[in-house]
């Protein structure tokens, strides 16, 4: 993975695993602010956690980028 300071331009060059390692944080603030958008998006379909997850996932470069509240961000997976 690559990614890139918003403020820097530093780069980062790192792997996945040390990825979730580094920015815990900053995804699990970007999941929330992922699952309360869905859920005011379909209060009448409530979905559960795990495939709401799995969807965050599943686009976790745009989701982190855009829903999370770092510096840095994706620029490539």
């Amino acid at each position: 993975m690559i990614l890139k300071n918003k403020l820097t331009k530093e780069t980062l060059n790192i792997t996945y695993p040390e990825f979730r390692k580094k920015f815990a944080k900053e995804i699990q603030y970007a999941f929330e602010s992922y699952r309360k958008t869905q859920l005011n998006k379909y209060s009448y379909n409530f979905k559960d956690d795990n495939s709401m997850e799995y969807n965050f996932y599943f686009q976790l470069q745009w989701n982190f980028n855009h829903f999370g509240n770092s510096n840095w961000y994706i620029e490539r997976m």
